[in-house]
């Protein structure tokens, strides 16, 4: 798990950081961010408030890690259901061209013993 941690609060950021020491990179680096009240940034946040769905004030050391690693699960178990979608729809496309190409590729073959054969009977023909 790699946080960024953002918070107005500096006894609450000051907190996180002690708590979350190991676990702190940049906002560049992070999974997502911990952070008091909601921000413009493409991560994911994870809020701490009075009125947040993932933790509120006050909490321990335990409930704080308990939560983030929910949170951290929740995203991955998303990611991949995202990933496998996108695969699904690659492979998908994939079929598609293949199978273009196949039918394109068979019409060829196809002319191409069509003229063979018209060229042998005409061949014949003449002897």
């Amino acid at each position: 798990m790699r946080i960024a941690v953002d918070c107005k609060d500096l006894i609450l950021e000051k907190s996180l950081e002690l708590f979350l020491k190991e676990h702190l990179v940049t906002k560049n680096d992070c999974d997502f961010i911990v952070c008091d009240e909601k921000i413009s940034h493409a991560k994911p946040l994870f809020i701490i408030n009075d009125n947040s769905p993932f933790l509120q004030v006050p909490f321990s050391k335990e409930k704080l890690l308990t939560s983030l690693e929910e949170f951290d699960e929740a995203l991955k178990i998303a990611a991949k259901k995202l990933a496998q979608e996108q695969r699904k729809i690659l492979e998908q496309k994939i079929d598609t061209i293949a199978n273009e190409f196949k039918k394109e590729y068979e019409e060829k073959i196809n002319k191409a013993i069509l003229s063979l054969k018209d060229k042998l009977v005409k061949a014949l023909m003449n002897e």
